[in-house]
């Protein structure tokens, strides 16, 4: 599994929207200065973000983006799988030997568990945990500074 631009500017961008939009809703040109993502991209990302029901937005001065769900409802994985599409175990094996044996098969088990764990890992972790997570981190950084 890979996580390209797109998962991680996603990624970013929504985060963001999380940390921010308890003022009300967020402008995207706020989100791309804060996270340094170019700002036409940022909105081709908000709009796939929007029509898989993860935020909202609403026009006009005061318009701009929020959550579209309680931050505790929505998981990583829900975002990746918006930005990236389905999530696919990848057979590392090479394709043109199809012979089986023990090792080869060992192996298979090893990268299906691996790929098992990492959706269980995505699924399990919510927007509101990376949230407080990076709140602790802030708080680290201004304590030693």
């Amino acid at each position: 599994m890979k996580l390209s631009t797109r998962g991680e500017y996603g990624l970013l961008a929504i985060i963001d929207l999380a940390l921010h939009s308890h003022k009300g809703p967020v402008q995207s040109f706020q989100i791309a200065e804060r996270q340094s993502i170019p700002k036409q991209y940022l909105d081709q990302l908000m709009l796939i973000l929007k029509k898989a029901g993860l935020v909202e937005s609403s026009r006009g001065r005061q318009g701009g983006y929020q959550l579209a769900r309680a931050a505790n409802t929505v998981s990583i994985l829900d975002i990746i799988t918006a930005l990236e599409g389905p999530i696919e175990n990848v057979n590392f094996m090479n394709k043109e030997s199809v012979s089986s044996n023990t090792a080869r098969d060992l192996l298979r088990c090893l990268w299906s568990d691996l790929f098992s764990n990492i959706v269980e890992v995505l699924r399990a972790k919510t927007l509101e945990e990376l949230c407080d997570q990076h709140q602790t981190m802030e708080n680290q950084i201004m304590y030693y500074i």
